[in-house]
């Protein structure tokens, strides 16, 4: 059984000591693929100390740097599909992992394949917020950002929006199967595996935070709080919607991305039609986009986040 633990970085010198030490603690039996990311702080030197030092890490230099973080974490799930791994757990450079983060996930994982042979599976986990110091902000970080795991029909969610955190995620090699190689249409490496676990196989979750994330001015994209995420009086509301609009025009053309997916790997796939309905929105008069919405079933969570992907859709010209 081959078990990695997969670590992108870029400038992480502060943080990333207590990381590793916190991985190195629960990683007997796991190997631990870094790449970094053209770093000038002194990243690159941790890692390389730690390889002479002889722990179990494999440090990755590809020549190639400024990819970004989606790109860094989908070369390092290629390199562990290439490796035959049969499980891998992603891990962020400033969090702290909470003690037998891994063994816990890996025992879940395990009786989930009992349970659903041969299924391509993704569990991920809630998350404490903390400040640089590791002083508790909020105790969940779902919670917080206002999103909850979604049981039944993920699908229909994850779609339209992402509520899987990649630092806490651990997936199966049956997912990264049906995953690899993530395409650029992606939006994120986390929100591409989510949307294939739900659409192959099982995404599940464990509702107890195992991971400690660290919020502080460098994220890469931070933990906001919900009120502050929605709220129409923001002082930078223009650019907010602007975003917006670029990402749900984003989440379409994944969209677009998971069903040639499907149609390569499992074409009777019962949820084809539901991503082909997303897919092909913007092809839609304003009306009858929302009007296809409402009959699919496809929602934002919380009222509000979805009204607004109403009004985007509404004032978006199509494609």
């Amino acid at each position: 059984m081959y078990k990695l633990v997969l670590l992108a970085t870029y400038n992480g010198a502060t943080f990333l000591p207590k990381q590793m030490e916190s991985i190195l603690s629960q990683a007997d039996g796991w190997e631990i693929l870094v790449r970094d990311d053209g770093s000038s702080d002194g990243t690159q030197e941790l890692i390389r100390n730690l390889v002479v030092e002889g722990a179990p890490v494999v440090f990755i230099e590809d020549g190639q740097s400024r990819v970004g973080a989606q790109r860094n974490f989908a070369r390092l799930l290629e390199i562990a599909g290439e490796k035959g791994a049969d499980y891998c757990a992603l891990s962020d450079q400033d969090d702290l992992w909470l003690p037998s983060k891994l063994d816990k996930q890996l025992n879940q994982i395990k009786l989930l394949e009992q349970k659903f042979p041969h299924h391509p599976i993704l569990l991920h986990s809630d998350l404490q917020v903390v400040d640089q110091n590791l002083k508790i902000i909020h105790p969940s970080f779902m919670q917080y950002q206002g999103i909850q795991h979604e049981e039944f029909n993920p699908l229909n969610v994850l779609l339209c929006q992402n509520f899987v955190t990649g630092s806490t995620v651990m997936i199966n090699r049956p997912l990264m199967e049906v995953a690899l190689p993530i395409p650029e249409k992606a939006l994120m490496h986390d929100w591409w595996l989510a949307l294939c676990a739900a659409a192959f196989g099982r995404l599940e979750y464990c509702p107890k935070p195992l991971v400690k994330y660290r919020q502080h001015g460098n994220n890469a994209i931070g933990a906001k709080n919900i009120r502050q995420l929605i709220n129409p009086l923001r002082n930078d509301w223009p650019s907010h919607w602007s975003r917006g609009c670029e990402n749900l025009a984003g989440s379409i053309s994944q969209a677009r991305a998971l069903e040639g997916r499907i149609r390569e790997h499992e074409p009777e796939n019962s949820h084809l039609h539901l991503v082909e309905e997303y897919a092909s929105l913007m092809e839609l008069s304003p009306l009858k986009r929302i009007k296809t919405l409402k009959k699919s079933g496809i929602h934002m969570q919380s009222l509000l986040r979805h009204l607004l992907m109403i009004a985007r859709l509404s004032f978006s010209q199509g494609g």
